[in-house]
């Protein structure tokens, strides 16, 4: 057993977007919880930044699309995963997912799980059972910041004749609607200032007692244009925005698969090619991004053997390369 090196490249098709949750009490960073990480600083020692795509990105869908193969396996063959199978499969977690290793099964009984599962010995599940494969996060030659992207939903009214192909009666209730979102959006506007200007008044001990009664009347509005407009509370006419790293952009990364057996690559190249069938990773799918190409060379002993070009929709192109003989080496 050897410890198997794939190296990659993921290639931006189109702009590739990543939205990353809030840590619970966090806030979001300045590209609306893009991944940004430091790599290195200026000569004045200041942090110098870089957009990437997550190693969990990556691995998550590798997991995934190596589950739902066998999940559809199984329920063809008339044996459903149970519920807390599929937790532990496909999301790595189950009941004793946070114990450690030693603590949660012994040497023997690890065995059996591992034999048992090929996902689980490979992917790990939570702390019980280790991971034999590392995914680095993939990063781009130079530090390159996500670029913002704008967009603009738009209303019935923005389409030319349709309101008269509406049901008339219900017309004057759109328009009444419209009005009100208009008006709420205003009133909206002015409670987020006035919130922060209470707290930063309150930290300097200063009197907040107006302030407190400009931004009760403030949400007053907000609720009394919000009852207005029905049960459609959101807007229809909504400027949307989101980050994301540019297209035509080369991201280097690589999967590390340690005391490798033919059945984890097996796995990864179903994977891979899954990911080529549908290459598309990341949020905003719908508005032109995520779509990406690639490829993934296998390295043994530092000799290429094998290489996965993914993209296209369209399966996986798999070039094989031969051991070179110990008399080609020579040559």
């Amino acid at each position: 057993m050897t410890t198997t090196i794939i190296n990659a490249t993921i290639h931006t098709v189109g702009p590739l977007s990543i939205a990353m949750p809030v840590a619970e009490g966090g806030t979001a960073n300045a590209y609306k919880n893009f991944p940004v990480m430091t790599r290195g600083v200026d000569e004045d020692g200041n942090k110098k930044l870089t957009g990437y795509l997550p190693a969990t990105t990556v691995r998550g869908f590798l997991r995934r699309a190596v589950v739902l193969r066998d999940m559809k396996k199984a329920a063809a063959a008339g044996q459903p995963y149970t519920l807390p199978r599929a937790y532990t499969e496909l999301i790595g977690q189950d009941a004793g997912s946070e114990k450690a290793e030693d603590d949660r099964v012994n040497l023997m009984e690890l065995r059996k799980v591992r034999a048992a599962s090929p996902v689980l010995d490979l992917f790990g599940s939570g702390l019980g059972i280790k991971s034999r494969l590392m995914v680095s996060h993939f990063l781009p030659a130079m530090n390159v910041l996500p670029d913002v992207f704008t967009c603009v939903r738009k209303d019935l009214e923005d389409t030319d004749g349709v309101l008269d192909l509406v049901n008339q009666a219900e017309v004057e209730t759109y328009l009444g609607r419209a009005d009100a979102n208009s008006r709420r959006a205003q009133a909206a506007g002015l409670v987020g200032p006035l919130q922060r200007r209470m707290r930063a008044a309150a930290k300097k001990g200063e009197d907040v007692s107006e302030l407190k009664v400009q931004l009760a009347a403030a949400e007053e509005l907000v609720k009394k244009y919000e009852d207005q407009m029905g049960e459609m509370q959101n807007s229809s006419r909504t400027l949307v925005g989101h980050f994301a790293l540019p297209a035509d952009l080369d991201l280097k990364g690589r999967l590390v698969i340690n005391n490798a057996k033919d059945i984890d690559l097996e796995m990864i190249e179903h994977a891979l090619n899954e990911l080529s069938l549908k290459p598309v990773l990341g949020a905003q799918s719908a508005r032109g991004c995520g779509e990406i190409s690639g490829t993934f060379d296998l390295m043994v002993d530092g000799v290429l053997r094998k290489r996965l070009a993914i993209g296209g929709y369209e399966p996986a192109r798999v070039t094989d390369f031969p051991p070179v003989t110990g008399g080609e080496k020579a040559a």
